[in-house]
This record gives C-alpha cells, structure tokens and sequence, in this order.
C-alpha cells in the first residue's frame, strides 16, 4: 500500500514537471514569435501576443514587458485622437503594474510615475511618494535621469512649500542623498558602457546591448547636467560650513563607499567649498576607489587649490594617462603647463609641446608658447636686447601655427603679429649685434630654440 502511495506521488511530480515544461516551451515559442514581430515594427501583430504572454507567462522574461513598453510608447506618440492616446497611456499604465507585480524593484515604478506626471494622470503629491517609495526601496535601479531631477524638484518644492516641517538639516540630507543616487547611476553607466565595449571585442551584442551602447554617453551627460542643475537650485538653502559639517559626520561610516565619496567630492567641488578639509579628504578618497582621469583631475585641482602644487601635478599626470580623450589629454596637459608658468618655464614649455602634440586641431598650445616667448625677460636666460627681440619672431611663429590649426584664432593672431612685429630688431640692430639675413640666433636655457633671421 506504502509503496503504491509513493509511486502515485512520484507519477505526480513527473506529469507535473511534464506539464510545466510543456508551458515553457510553449512560452518560448510565443515569446519568439512574439519578439520577432516587435523587432520588424509589426505592433499590431505583436498586441495579442503580448496580452497572452502577460496572462499566460507572466514571469517567462522581463522583455516581454520591455517590448511591451517600447509598443504602448509608439502606439500613444501615433494615436490620432485624444481617446486613441489616452487608451494606449493606460495599457501601459497597466502594463508597468504587472511588470512590478511579476519583475519586482525593475524600476517601472519610476517609469510610471513619470508617464502620470507628463500626462496630469496625478497630482505632485502622489508622484513624489512613488518616486520616494522607490528611492528608499530600490536604489540600485533609481538610475533615469529624468525621473531623479524631477524627485528633486518635488522635494524643493515641499521645502520651499515650509508646510512639511523639512529641517534644513533634512534638507542637507535628501539633497546629499539625491546627488550621491545621481553619481550612482552615472558611475553605473559609465562602467556598463566600458564593459559592453570590451565585450563586442570578443562577440556580438545583443539588440539591447547595442542600443544601450548609442545612448550610453547621452545618460551620462544628461546625469552630469541633473548634478549641476541641482547643485545651482539648492544654492541659496545651502553652505559649505553645513554641508562640510554633514559629510565629517557621514565620513567614517561611507568611506568605504565609491560612489557616496565620488558624491560628497562632487557636491562640495561644485559649490566651490575649496578650502574646507572634508573635500581634500574626498576627493582623494574618491581617487583612490574610483581611479580614472575624472576623479584624478579633481583631486589635482583640489590639491592645487591647496598649494600642494607638487601633489597635484602628479595627479593630473595621472588623468593624462588614463585619459581616452585626444583633446581632454591636450587640455590637460596645457593646465599642467599653466601650473608651471611662473615657477619653471622649461617644464612649462615642454606640457604646452605635448598638449600641441596631443591633439592637432587645438590652437591653444601655440597660444601658450607665444605668450611665453614674447614675455621673456632679459634676465631669464641672460639674453641680449637684441636676442630679446629676436625671440618674437618665434612669437609670430606660433600665433601663425595656432591659426592653421584652430581658424577661429586668425583675428587673435592677427593682432599678436601686428603686436610683436612693432618690437621686432630692425635692421641696424642686428648689425650692431653681429647679425645678418639668414644668420641663426642660437637660445640655450628653457628656450632651447634657434631662429632663422628673415629680411630685416
């Protein structure tokens, strides 16, 4: 009797299991047939696939409701009346429920908040407390850049409101916490993208991995201009000394944590809260767990801002080097070379050389050693009146060579020629000197040039 009672529960099991991987395959089969047709743009054929996969597969893959999205999206932006719109808006209301209830924490709760908040579907109250619900419950997801300016926005509203009882302190805090969530998801991207292109390296991307990739530095732009924008609207409820405050409290607990230091360097960075300690702290802090040309340079200019010249010349070699970025290298290395302006024109010279070398079209360089020539005092390298002058023509070199390279520069170098030729030697000064046409005027010192004297 035992033994036909386990066999019956086995046979049980076995025609379940049967079933269940006869509804997957199923499943599959509709998903593909489904897929297919989202991928040829042929919504109206993939509508009724999709109302079955949602009641008949509902946790089959999460791409069902991500093509379902990208359907109802195009399908209201193409409706021809406002019945047709409103319909489609609330499948797809309906939709980003069923993703949540099937897929929850995917971040459609933000996405829904947002499409009810463009189409007045809900007051700013209720938006807010979708947005809060799921920045407290699912950070890692909070990563659209729309959606965390607009949580911001709501939240200075309420402060503003002074109906709330927001403290300033609470203020400090929601604001911190925002802008850390901010370079989350920028980090987040920045490191997505970094993987994906090592990856088509080796094999084929996926269509979603491919659309990711095209957009990718459009979110990452965008996230830098939501920590800006949010960094100027809280100007005035702000100030380094709370914010300063804020951070030395947090510091130990997050140090830990990238994307809270690369936050708290940010912030303080783009207040200008140069001078207060918790920023070097930051800054370094965030370099060392997040090294790259980004947090390099900042941690330079912070040490800079610090007369730690030395310290900072190192880390913006560093950001040289990591940098990807022809342009961005030359920039780079013209602020190390304008670091060395003053205190030793040979090491000056030689970054301007570089960032010139660096990226072609850039006719700043050349600006910069223009300048440098035709300052030089006779006393820096123990030079002749006539030796002084003589140097401008390397001058008129340089300004020629930084229009060529960069034409928005031809009316600057237009005058500088005009400039430097009234101080030019004349031909009785060379004489005097012991000069003639063609002759080479030989620079040794940080200079390390030789001019060939033209018709005088």
């Amino acid at each position: 009797m035992k033994i036909n009672k386990v066999l019956l529960t086995v046979l049980s099991l076995f025609i379940a299991f049967a079933a269940n991987a006869q509804k997957q395959e199923e499943c599959k089969k509709k998903f593909e047939s489904y897929e297919a047709f989202v991928l040829d743009r042929d919504y109206n054929a993939a509508v009724p696939l999709l109302k079955s996969l949602v009641k008949e597969c509902p946790k089959y893959s999460a791409d069902i409701y991500l093509y379902g999205e990208e359907i109802y999206k195009i399908k209201a932006e193409s409706s021809r009346t406002p019945e047709d719109k409103q319909a489609n808006i609330d499948t797809l209301l309906t939709l980003y429920s069923d993703y949540e209830k099937n897929f929850p924490g995917n971040g459609s709760v933000v996405r829904k908040a947002m499409l009810m908040k463009e189409h007045k579907l809900a007051d700013d109250e209720e938006v807010f407390k979708m947005l809060d619900n799921f920045y407290t419950a699912g950070k890692n997801k909070f990563t659209d850049y729309d959606a965390l300016q607009e949580y911001f926005m709501l939240y200075l509203k309420r402060y503003e409101a002074e109906n709330k009882n927001i403290s300033g302190s609470d203020f400090i805090e929601k604001y911190t916490g925002i802008a850390a969530q901010v370079t989350f998801a920028r980090n987040k991207f920045i490191k997505e993208k970094a993987a994906l292109q090592d990856k088509q390296q080796q094999e084929p991307l996926t269509r979603r991995e491919k659309q990711f990739l095209k957009n990718a530095d459009n979110y990452i732009d965008a996230l830098s201009a939501v920590n800006q924008n949010i960094d100027k609207l809280s100007a005035n409820y702000i100030s380094c000394e709370s914010l300063a405050g804020y951070y030395r409290k947090s510091f130990e607990e997050h140090k830990e944590d990238a994307a809270w230091l690369e936050s708290v360097a940010s912030v303080l960075y783009e207040n200008k809260c140069y001078r207060e300690d918790i920023l070097y702290k930051a800054a370094v802090a965030a370099y060392k767990n997040n090294r790259d040309a980004s947090t390099a340079f900042r941690a330079g200019d912070v040490a800079l801002k610090n007369t730690k010249k030395e310290e900072a010349i190192t880390y913006f070699e560093d950001a040289v080097a990591l940098e990807t970025s022809a342009s961005r290298k030359a920039e780079l290395y013209l602020h190390i070379a304008g670091i060395y302006r003053n205190a030793d024109k040979a090491e000056a010279k030689k970054y301007a050389l570089m960032a010139a070398s660096a990226n072609a079209t850039s006719g700043e360089p050349y600006l910069f050693l223009a300048e440098l020539y035709s300052s030089v005092s006779k006393k820096d390298c123990n030079l002749t009146d006539f030796q002084q002058k003589a140097l401008l023509f390397k001058a008129i070199d340089m300004v020629n060579k930084a229009a060529a390279a960069e034409p928005k520069y031809k009316p600057t170098a237009q005058a500088l020629v005009k400039q430097y030729s009234e101080r030019l030697p004349n031909k009785d000064e060379a004489k005097a000197a012991g000069y003639k046409k063609g002759d080479e005027v030989q620079y040794g010192c940080w200079i390390d040039e030789t001019v060939k004297l033209p018709k005088l």
